[in-house]
């Protein structure tokens, strides 16, 4: 199995297939096009008089061959750029809203809800990817779906029947799977699939309209109607629209179907338990309403789901977005026969709510140690096993009770955020405190100072997670609200007028997942795709590494973690930093950022390296590491506070 940057790479080139696959599909519907109308064209002749001087004599008529593409090709494009603008302005949510889901609040008391809830946020810190907003569908039909262009914009969506009638490893296996799509980078190209075949389908829209339309003719009659003529040039092109909208589920359903293979193998990797993904699909083949979606956009959409949206046609699982149940079942269960037990929705319902309700009271999390290596780091980037899922489980059952019960609320959210920001030193978070006073909502304040005794004890290694707790309610704030809580982190941040390590971690990861929910925000694009273009920069930023660090021999981590990034060529001098580092990384990280995935994966790994060439994972290591890898899009699991292994 590829890594995360590996998957990254081949994502991008499906993208590419995409979209030749996109110009070959518009190519045969402009010349199907060209067809239609010269067809019709020549059936016109019978309804207008031979008089006019107007016939058509030759099919290949290269003027009316460019109006045909020329109008062709401008529907088709305006549609897909347009659906592909909504799609870009409103992310995943905007696919979960158009498919009628609704956000869960974060702080739900209905244990099925909490519990689905707390599956998410395990997923999420386990595979260190920010806790994406949870949709919940009205629909019967046990099924889920992740939709969303990049990490930052990510939703997850459940339907009740899942919620309701699989148990915690079941929707545990469901979530891994939905997660496996956005490492891997299937949510972006299953989000421009949508977009570009929309364009496709207005060509059958465009027939309707020329069936339907009224006109007044001198030719036909004195009444208003539709011209026999028109109406047999918009059913031709109706006819090829249909093809066409066909060609396009040709070519979502080839997409997608591989994919669904990779991700319940991702899953039961994720989970190391193969029987949850598997009896949730053994569950999903048993019920009566299987995965169905009833929604009347479930078609476009229907390469999202982890099942089948659609009724398929009988017996051609062919031509279904999703393989077979069987066939996925057997892959993770070999011993499987074919055979689907009857699902008795009512009983199985009550076992759900019982084990939800039973976990809740009990408490949960199991104790987790990781063993971490280079190697090992870097394959679970973007590919989590059990060992980072049960570190995600013991970090949470660690969170105080109140603190994630804060975390889950868009008003407290705001105040355990600016608690996590007061100073340790009394003078100057009396200062922050006074000036925080002036700026901040009133009540916020007030909750701040309830929660901060309990922030200022919480263990260092708990931040980080509680900031991606944190992220799901910020998102849900207001345009007003959120101008107004980014004016009081930077006056936090800036009241004894310096910028600590843990502040800049804190403000940019913050805020680089929060403004694409309230900006608008364009793409970033690939600038650099040699290690030579930003060595030096990868230098400081190494460098930067290792002061954060306990290295006996700086220069020998320095060369061997630059050797890692660039294995021929000029290898850069370690260089001299001067006072404002905070400065030097950021610049390099963003030219980092603009880097292949390729580039990304050769820094990431000599940032690992030198995080763990001393033997030692401290605080500010990790949290420097984690800024790094979040700023290179690459998803990285908490690691653990001690010597390695």
């Amino acid at each position: 199995m590829r890594d995360f940057f590996g998957q990254q790479e081949q994502a991008r080139r499906n993208t590419s297939r995409l979209v030749l696959l996109f110009i070959c599909s518009v190519t045969v519907i402009v010349l199907a096009v060209y067809v239609a109308v010269t067809a019709g064209l020549f059936i016109t002749q019978m309804f207008i008089s031979q008089q006019n001087g107007w016939l058509i004599r030759e099919f290949w008529d290269f003027e009316r061959f460019l109006w045909v593409i020329t109008v062709t090709v401008a529907i088709v494009a305006s549609g897909s750029l347009y659906r592909t603008y909504q799609l870009r302005q409103g992310g995943g949510a905007a696919v979960a809203e158009m498919l009628g889901a609704k956000r869960l609040p974060a702080n739900s008391d209905d244990p099925l809800l909490r519990r689905l809830l707390n599956v998410v946020e395990e997923m999420a810190i386990a595979s260190g990817v920010p806790v994406p907003p949870v949709y919940l569908m009205q629909q019967s039909g046990i099924n889920a779906f992740a939709a969303g262009f990049g990490r930052s914009d990510a939703v997850i969506a459940v339907t009740n029947g899942a919620v309701e009638l699989l148990s915690r490893d079941e929707l545990q296996g469901v979530i891994a799977h939905e997660f496996s799509h956005i490492l891997n980078g299937d949510t972006r190209l299953k989000m421009s699939l949508m977009g570009l075949l929309f364009g496709i389908t207005l060509i059958s829209d465009a027939g309707i309209m020329l069936m339907t339309a009224r006109n007044s003719s001198r030719h036909y009659g004195r009444g208003r109607g539709t011209h026999p003529a028109v109406i047999v040039v918009g059913f031709l092109i109706f006819l090829v629209g249909t093809i066409g909208a066909v060609f396009a589920d040709m070519i979502k359903r080839a997409v997608s179907r591989q994919r669904e293979f990779l991700a319940d193998a991702a899953a039961v990797q994720f989970t190391r338990n193969p029987t949850g993904i598997a009896g949730a699909l053994k569950v999903i083949g048993g019920y009566k309403a299987g995965s169905r979606i009833d929604h009347a956009a479930s078609q476009q959409a229907s390469h999202f789901f982890f099942g089948n949206a659609v009724k398929s046609w009988e017996n051609r699982d062919w031509w279904a977005t999703h393989p077979p149940l069987a066939e996925r079942i057997r892959r993770l269960d070999p011993g499987f026969k074919g055979e689907f037990k009857p699902v008795d929705s009512a009983s199985r319902s009550a076992f759900v709510m019982n084990e939800a309700v039973s976990a809740f009271a009990g408490g949960e999390g199991v104790p987790a140690g990781l063993t971490a290596g280079v190697d090992a780091v870097m394959a679970s980037i973007g590919n989590p096993g059990g060992n980072e899922l049960q570190q995600a489980q013991s970090l949470l059952a660690r969170m105080p009770n109140r603190l994630a019960t804060f975390a889950h609320d868009p008003f407290t959210a705001r105040a355990t955020m600016y608690a996590l920001l007061l100073d340790s030193c009394s003078k100057i978070r009396t200062v922050q405190l006074r000036r925080l006073q002036q700026e901040a909502d009133a009540n916020v304040f007030r909750e701040m100072l309830e929660i901060q005794p309990i922030v200022a004890k919480l263990s260092p290694e708990l931040r980080l997670p509680l900031l991606e707790m944190l992220l799901p309610a910020l998102k849900s704030l207001s345009v007003e609200q959120f101008n107004a809580f980014r004016s009081c982190i930077s006056t936090l941040i800036r009241a004894d007028r310096k910028i600590g390590l843990f502040e800049y971690m804190m403000q940019r990861m913050l805020m680089r997942h929060l403004y694409p929910a309230f900006l608008k925000s364009k793409p970033m694009k690939v600038h650099f795709d040699a290690a030579g273009e930003i060595a030096d920069d990868v230098a400081e930023i190494i460098t930067i590494l290792i002061g954060n660090g306990s290295h006996l021999l700086p220069e020998k981590v320095f060369e061997a973690a630059m050797r890692i990034f660039i294995e021929e060529g000029r290898m850069p001098a370690m260089p001299k930093l001067g006072g404002d580092t905070l400065s030097v990384l950021d610049h390099a990280l963003r030219k980092a950022e603009r880097a292949s995935p390729e580039i990304k994966r050769g820094l990431l790994k000599a940032c690992v390296f030198t995080v763990l060439a001393d033997g030692k994972t401290a605080v500010p290591e990790i949290e420097l590491l984690r800024t790094i890898a979040d700023a290179l899009d690459a998803p990285m699991p908490q690691l653990r506070l001690s010597g390695l292994e």
